[in-house]
Order: structure tokens, then sequence, then C-alpha cells
């Protein structure tokens, strides 16, 4: 009886140590899971913070038809640019030359011969228009405030069509018409009388206001220089309300000799000078 107990006692720790054994390799296979499934997470993370940092660097990068790196006057031109640049020549009429405006930051590094960035990226842009003469073409540089991604490429350029001839000079600020020396009476000239009819069409439709600023050389005293900007301001504003202007929508003023934009010391440069500017306002 007693080697019976001594038995089942036996029998009953073995059991438990079994059990244990068990339950002890269960747990620690369960914590090396546990522990790969961490690993495996901890790695993928980086791998998923990088694959979405690269889909917003994507999402950033501009497209376009013509582009510029930073620091950098090479254009950078895809498939729409053929296009672009169709557009550009269509609105282009025979009497008109063509501005290209090259833009540029002032924290950008200029590297090139030019006097600044913008206008190496004038130069490059105009070798894409190669059907045109120089005569042309107007080539500018601008500094421009805006914010662009240095990692990647930008737009950097801007395209106007420009009147310019012996009678009429248009620029970004406005339009120069000028006089022979002594007139007050606008020039009989076909070029001129079309760009004011032009302008009379556009303001009239809009609502805008043209302001008109008659200048002139320095030949005379200033009291009938002063008088003589004044009528030619006046000419001009008077063949615009011929054209259906109304007079409160104009603003016609003089600054006589006080405002040359070249030298009074030669015929070339005081024919410059003898000018109504006429501006458009929003």
């Amino acid at each position: 009886m007693r080697a019976l107990l001594i038995a089942l006692i036996v029998a009953v720790q073995l059991l438990l140590g079994w059990c244990y054994w068990n339950d002890a390799k269960d747990c620690c296979n369960n914590t090396a899971e546990t522990n790969e499934v961490s690993e495996k997470t901890s790695k993928a993370a980086p791998a998923a913070a990088a694959v979405t940092t690269a889909a917003a660097a994507v999402a950033k990068k501009v497209s376009g038809p013509l582009l510029f790196n930073w620091s950098n006057g090479k254009t950078l031109t895809d498939n729409t640019w053929p296009n672009k640049k169709k557009s550009i020549l269509a609105g282009l009429k025979n009497d008109q030359k063509l501005e290209i405006t090259g833009l540029y930051r002032s924290d950008e590094k200029n590297t090139s011969q030019f006097e600044n960035l913008g206008v190496a990226r004038a130069n490059e842009t105009r070798k894409l228009f190669s059907e045109l003469p120089d005569d042309r073409i107007i080539l500018l540089g601008k500094q421009v405030n805006d914010n662009v991604d240095q990692e990647g490429p930008f737009a950097s350029a801007s395209f106007a069509s420009r009147t310019i001839n012996k009678s009429i000079k248009e620029t970004a600020n406005g339009t120069e018409i000028y006089f022979p020396y002594n007139s007050t009476n606008k020039l009989n000239d076909n070029t001129v009388e079309k760009y004011l009819d032009d302008v009379a069409t556009r303001v009239k439709a809009s609502g805008e206001r043209v302001r008109l600023t008659g200048h002139t050389d320095a030949l005379g005293s200033d009291a009938s220089n002063m008088k003589l900007g004044q009528w030619r301001a006046d000419v001009v504003q008077k063949y615009l309300e011929k054209k259906g202007v109304s007079g409160s929508k104009i603003i016609a003023l003089t600054k006589g000799e006080s405002q040359p934009i070249a030298t009074n010391n030669t015929d070339a440069g005081r024919a410059k000078n003898r000018r109504t500017e006429l501006q458009i306002i929003k």
C-alpha cells in the first residue's frame, strides 16, 4: 500500500513538470514572435516615411513647358513647349516685337556672363525662337520675390508682345507716343491711330481708366514746355473721346521737361523726350 502511494506521488510530480515545461516553451515562442513583429514594424516605419517623403516631393514638383533650375540659366522644356511657342508666335503681330523677361531671385547665384541671371535666362529662351530676327526680340531681366522649390525646376520667364517703332514704344509700364519738335498734334501715323483704336475698344469694354502724361525736351522755357506737355496729353485724350471713351475715364496732365528719359544733348535723345505716356489704370 505504501509503495502504491509513493508511485502515485511521483506520477503527479512528473505530470506537473511536463505541463510547466510546455507552458514555458509556448511563452518563449510567443515572446519571440512578438519581438519579431516589433522588429519588422520598426524597420518598416522608416521605409514608409521615405515613401511618404518621396510622394510629397513628387507632389511638389512643378511641371510646365518652360522651366529652369535654381541658379541656372539653361532652359528645360517638355512636350507641351511646341504648343506654348505656337501660341506665343500667333499673338505676335507683324509690327510687334517679342519681349522675353527672365526672372531671378536675389539669393540665386549668377555665374553667367550677363549682368543678372534673369537676362541670362531670357537669352537662353531667345534661342528657342530661331525664326525671329534679333530686331524683333527684346531681352529683359527682372528680380522677383516669389518662393520656389530650390530642389526642383520652376517657371522663371514671361512673354509679352510690344509695339515699338518711330512713333510708339510699348513697355511693361505703359506706352510712349512720340511727337515731332514743337508739335502738339498727334503724328499722322496709322500705327498710332490703330494703337489708340485698340485702347479705346479695350477701356470701353472693361471700364478701366487711362492716364495721359505729356512730356517735352529741354528746348524752350519751363513754362512753355509745361503748356506744350499738356497739349500733347490733351490731343491724345481728344482722339480717345472721339472713339467713344468717356472723358471721365481719362486723366490728362503734364510734366513738361522735368522727366526726360534720354539726353537732351542730341536730336535722338530729344526725340525720345517729346512724348505722351499712356497708362491703363485698373
